[in-house]
């Protein structure tokens, strides 16, 4: 086993009916995977969610509170009296990642399009910033496209290298494009970018459902998820590495001292069964990665889940929090 951490893993059902294999009762949404290899569940979190936990947080100043996502709302959680308040937030849907940056947790508010600033000091919106200014004019639909919705598709704000406010994004032009596939109506892939808040500059990395943006040794690394790998760019947001993930990447953490990455891979959903290649099933998993080379150590197998949500290495602040909910 090649663990050097202690992990907490997020997981939930699939969304979409034709994709779901497990009841919500089977789904264990919050587990922690311990450095020998076992898996147990935070019991506490197993009803949470019409599908699971996509994202949990906790600031260094404030004491004993998590913030936990489960889809359309945050919940703001004392761990000692395991009471919990919903942010005040409206119009929230799929959220994906939470992350604090200067003191404001931002929020991806993916639905709708939004990254959001919420000051949980004063308890309230601080901003939404909204990424219809971004998009670019759709003319007429692009040769055999049978569907266009209007959305970016937003899942993770980031601060670059350069402190810039940005966000990670699927669609770059604002503009989702569906074709079909065998019968079935498939979403196409390959615009996927990042938008720099601050500057408005977009990058144009033609990556595949993105998730999960880390900055690692003066690198990017990406989830380029439909693209089963790990996208590695430089600081001015050239592709010098891709690594093969064999599956759909979303969570991910590192630690530059032990030199290793942690990147959760999604089983295979049922309904693209027919148009992957043969022998492309798989289920849940932790990969584990060396950083400086690049090579997988070890695959990790995560029940209970349809979906990796998101990988954390847990701290000691974590870890304690988490522990009370456990008794």
């Amino acid at each position: 086993m090649s663990l050097k951490h202690e992990l907490l893993i997020l997981g939930s059902r699939n969304a979409k009916e034709a994709d779901q294999e497990l009841s919500r009762e089977q789904v264990r949404p919050v587990q922690i995977l311990t450095r020998d290899g076992v898996i147990h569940a935070v019991g506490f979190f197993d009803d949470w969610g019409k599908v699971g936990v996509s994202s949990i947080v906790h600031h260094p100043d404030i004491k004993n509170t998590l913030f936990v996502s489960v889809n359309d709302e945050i919940r703001r959680l004392n761990v000692v009296t395991r009471e919990y308040s919903v942010l005040n937030i409206p119009r929230l849907a799929d959220i994906h990642d939470l992350h604090f940056h200067d003191d404001l947790l931002w929020i991806s508010n993916t639905e709708y399009d939004e990254a959001i600033a919420y000051d949980v000091f004063r308890n309230e919106v601080k901003e939404r910033r909204a990424l219809e200014i971004y998009r670019v004019k759709l003319d007429e639909l692009e040769e055999g496209a049978e569907k266009v919705k209007d959305r970016f598709h937003c899942n993770q704000v980031f601060k670059d290298y350069n402190g810039d406010l940005c966000v990670l994004i699927h669609h770059i032009s604002g503009w989702q494009f569906y074709k079909v596939v065998f019968e079935m109506l498939v979403r196409r892939q390959g615009d996927g970018g990042v938008i720099n808040l601050e500057t408005g500059e977009i990058h144009q990395l033609k990556l595949q459902s993105p998730h999960s943006v880390r900055l690692v040794q003066g690198q990017y690394w990406i989830q380029d998820s439909t693209d089963h790998s790990t996208k590695i760019f430089d600081k001015e947001w050239n592709l010098i590495d891709s690594v093969n993930n064999g599956g759909f990447g979303r969570g991910m953490d590192f630690s530059e001292k032990e030199n290793v990455a942690y990147v959760g891979i999604s089983a295979t959903r049922k309904r693209y069964l027919r148009v992957i290649p043969a022998g492309g099933k798989h289920d849940n998993r932790v990969l584990v990665l060396d950083i400086r080379s690049k090579k997988e150590l070890e695959s990790i197998s995560v029940p209970n889940i349809e979906q990796v949500d998101n990988v954390y290495i847990l701290d000691g602040v974590l870890k304690d929090m988490l522990s009370s909910l456990s008794d």
